[in-house]
């Protein structure tokens, strides 16, 4: 529910910027019933690995990194501390707002590429990234870290649905 209440607390935010800012897509838009939607965005600065995309914890064990890494956003939304604060930065390539995600001073795309939980995309956070690696966190300490997720998606593309 708390979830639900910040898309609808940034959808009216989204919706009261200045005149030059447009949703441009119906795909940004998210219908959730008659009288709520939902706003597509995506993080500024990072890219997770997909949501059914496989990767070797150990030797032995195999896990979607894709779900681990959209658990531990959830988990770090919840448990860190401050005010949740959502900076708005325009559209991006596939039409999402983009934005910059803040828990209190704590700059969530960077925090998730700093765990190793996320890669740094075009390189904005490349040195949390090669720190993380160094270290050893998250997907660095997995016996097969995830591919880039621009080159998994590259080898998967989307099944066109009839």
């Amino acid at each position: 529910m708390k979830l639900f209440i910040l898309f609808a607390f940034l959808a009216l935010k989204v919706l009261a910027m200045p005149d030059d800012f447009m949703l441009d897509s119906k795909e940004t838009l998210h219908i959730v019933d008659g009288d709520s939607v939902g706003l597509q965005m995506r993080i500024q600065g990072i890219d997770t690995p997909e949501l059914g995309q496989l990767c070797k914890k150990t030797k032995f064990e195999i896990d979607d990194c894709g779900e681990l890494s959209t658990k531990f956003l959830k988990k770090i939304l919840r448990e860190l501390p401050g005010k949740l604060s959502i900076q708005t930065l325009g559209t991006g390539y596939y039409r999402r707002i983009l934005v910059r995600i803040y828990k209190g001073h704590t700059n969530i795309g960077r925090y998730m590429v700093e765990q190793g939980m996320a890669f740094s995309y075009q390189d904005n956070y490349l040195s949390s990234q090669n720190r993380a690696k160094m270290l050893k966190r998250g997907f660095w300490n997995f016996h097969t870290p995830p591919l880039q997720p621009y080159k998994w998606r590259k080898l998967h593309p989307p099944r066109l649905q009839k």
